[in-house]
């Protein structure tokens, strides 16, 4: 009898092991977009029951969407996170035309995730969580017809609503911290280089960049957490292979498409719920721009959630507060 009964007990194992995979398979599905030579992986991970879907905007350009799941995981307990990699950025493949990466293609590529998105849970509110160059083709898409009624709120993390404003404002943050660290090369740099509307075709905005960085404007690196690294290599979809071989692909848009993004008109028109999270300490989107955007945003009130402690990712530097607000928006 006993053989018997540990053949049963084993059987009932497997058989409950086999129900748990196939109620997580509801909450762990991976959806592709094929749109315009980009074959766009979005992961749906998390609490589909809550009828509540934050779709995560990642930066880079050309940066990745699952591998900041790391950070992001706690949202999954209470909310269905949808982390989508934009076309040449991430797992993203194809043959993908570089001329493609504009503002106007990035926020037809978000339409279409967002449709895909409703089509697939159409009883399912959807947020965007967008963070640095996300932020921006959160407004390129939020300010295009009627897309804002297709999602229930945006929470902004520390980007632009224009090139020309932030690099004005990099500039003046540069200036401060120059002067604070007594860095009197950088601070000539910057007094001889203004930013006018005038000049914002042909300005040499990488230089302004790397000083920025000289002066610690954004010292925290991701490299640095262990626990990231092991969880980027072995735990996320995302290969270091592709990942490193999407930059040279942005040279153009470096070079030129940056320089003609301005929404900041438009943004009047926004009447969805808005939250701008940022990290105080950022020089790479300085929290001025925060205050800017918010100012724009006159047909609704936005929260605005300053992470003191933080640089240009409040998500890796204060997680569980940031999880937390997270919730707190779209609860």
């Amino acid at each position: 009898m006993k053989p018997c009964y540990f053949c049963l007990l084993f059987l009932l194992l497997v058989s409950l092991s086999a129900c748990e995979k196939n109620e997580m398979a509801d909450t762990e599905r991976t959806l592709y977009l094929r749109h315009k030579g980009a074959d766009m992986p979005i992961w749906v991970r998390g609490n589909l029951a809550s009828n509540k879907l934050v779709l995560f905007l990642h930066g880079g350009p050309g940066d990745c969407a699952m591998c900041y799941r790391h950070y992001l995981k706690g949202l999954e307990k209470d909310v269905a996170v949808a982390y989508w990699d934009q076309r040449i950025a991430g797992s993203s493949s194809g043959k993908v035309d570089v001329k493609t990466l504009n503002y106007a293609q990035f926020g037809e590529d978000a339409y279409y995730v967002v449709k895909l998105l409703k089509e697939q849970y159409p009883n399912t509110r959807i947020y965007l969580l967008a963070h640095s160059f996300g932020v921006e083709l959160a407004w390129q898409f939020l300010t295009t017809g009627d897309n804002q009624k297709m999602v229930s709120g945006l929470m902004a993390v520390n980007g632009t609503f224009s090139t020309f404003r932030w690099l004005v404002q990099m500039r003046e943050w540069i200036l401060r911290e120059a002067r604070l660290q007594n860095r009197t090369e950088i601070e000539k740099y910057a007094q001889e280089n203004p930013v006018t509307r005038e000049n914002l075709g042909t300005y040499k905005w990488p230089e302004l960049y790397k000083r920025m960085l000289d002066l610690g404007g954004n010292p925290v690196s991701i490299y640095d957490d262990k626990s990231f690294v092991l969880n980027y290599l072995f735990a996320s979809p995302n290969t270091a292979l592709a990942q490193f071989s999407h930059p040279e692909a942005y040279t153009d848009y470096g070079d030129h498409e940056i320089r003609t993004y301005e929404k900041g008109p438009l943004l009047k028109n926004i009447e969805i719920p808005v939250a701008l999270f940022w990290g105080k300490k950022d020089g790479v989107v300085p929290i001025e721009i925060g205050y800017e955007t918010r100012d724009l945003l006159s047909k609704t009130v936005p929260a605005f959630v300053t992470f003191e402690q933080s640089h240009h990712e409040p998500f890796i530097t204060e997680t569980d507060r940031f999880v937390a607000e997270v919730l707190k928006f779209v609860r």
